[in-house]
């Protein structure tokens, strides 16, 4: 679903909104003044009254407005968290920055011991063994069950999870006990991919041994809380990464408080997309693209059309069959892509002045 956006009112006299750059970011652009929209309709054409206008024109057109703002980002992997070194004894190896982790890999050593991933949202708290149960104990099982040991995929720590987990700690060349603590392994949220090494070799595997981010390529934004309300959580957007083609279809995953440049309140977005078979670059600059509001079967203007005049109405110059310029007043709407909404005495078609 898109997220809802707020029509704009044009309430400054000779000032109208605007998207920038004709990509959907607001901005107030420089009405002309009644003098030099006159000067305009006269550029091409004779100095007399007689004078058929032979400037440049925008066509008056009928169909949906809808408004999108453009949000500058970046492309990366999103923020790291940090994988707490639970085990006892001396860090022995590490990973690689860039190192991708899977379920059963090796996230370090302690005492030349692995110490390996498991999937899970729930840390390790505490020794996993039999007799006890809990979210910590399913998502033990389901690991288990995963990597094709027999066990049933509840919260219960039994027979065939005791079992399951001495299989498990033979096969990985630790010792054989039938629990499961920190020095076996660490729970994660899924394949981790290795940001920074935080841990060093030959000292206590205390504090963050590691930071890891998702394997998942993310586009990150750091907006206004106003600009977020369009980008709520399952939002669909549009995303661009400089450099590697046209728009890809992207979804809001997340949304977290932060702190801007000005110590003001901002939400950090991060959107996840398909990227298909394209090849991205390590890192770079990116834009999400959100829609917002839409004004259905409406006439529309280019923005330059318009024309500010007096009690801070406005008008637009419309070029009739004879080439002469006739100024119609009309009431300006909603804005985007460099075009306004207008109702008044003109029709689809209808050539308008528009300044070079």
């Amino acid at each position: 679903m898109r997220a809802s956006g707020r029509t704009r009112v044009l309430v400054a006299v000779g000032l109208v909104a605007v998207l920038a750059a004709g990509a959907g970011t607001w901005a107030l652009a420089e009405a002309r003044t009644g003098a030099s929209a006159a000067a305009s309709a006269g550029a091409g054409a004779g100095s007399g009254p007689g004078d058929r206008y032979a400037g440049p024109t925008g066509t008056v057109t009928r169909g949906d407005l809808t408004d999108s703002e453009v949000f500058a980002g970046s492309l990366g992997y999103g923020t790291p968290t940090g994988v707490p070194g639970a085990a006892s004894g001396t860090l022995t190896w590490l990973p690689e920055p860039g190192q991708v982790v899977s379920r059963d890999e090796f996230l370090y050593a302690v005492d030349e011991r692995a110490v390996r991933s498991m999937y899970g949202t729930v840390p390790l708290w505490r020794d996993l063994e039999r007799g006890t149960t809990g979210t910590d104990v399913r998502q033990l099982n389901e690991n288990l069950a995963a990597l094709g040991y027999d066990v049933a995929q509840d919260d219960a720590f039994g027979p065939r999870t005791q079992r399951a987990v001495e299989q498990w700690q033979r096969a990985r060349g630790h010792d054989v006990t039938g629990v499961l603590t920190a020095d076996d392994v660490v729970f994660v949220d899924g394949p981790v991919r290795v940001a920074s090494v935080d841990g060093q070799l030959g000292q206590p595997a205390s504090g963050d041994v590691l930071q890891v981010t998702s394997t998942e390529r993310i586009v990150t934004a750091t907006v206004s809380q106003r600009d977020a309300e369009r980008l709520a959580v399952g939002t669909a957007v549009d995303v661009r990464v400089n450099g590697a083609g046209d728009a890809m279809s992207g979804e809001v995953t997340d949304l977290q408080p932060a702190t801007g440049d000005d110590a003001t309140t901002k939400v950090d977005v991060s959107v996840s997309f398909d990227a298909g078979d394209r090849q991205l670059p390590a890192a770079g600059s990116a834009r999400i693209e959100a829609e917002g509001t839409t004004a259905a079967d409406v006439l529309s203007v280019p923005v330059g059309a318009l024309v500010a005049v007096d009690g801070g109405r406005y008008a637009v110059d419309v070029v009739r069959r004879d080439g002469m310029t006739e100024r119609v007043r009309v009431v300006p709407g909603l804005t985007a892509s460099g075009r306004v909404a207008v109702t008044g005495d003109v029709a689809a078609g209808d050539r308008v002045v528009v300044p070079a």
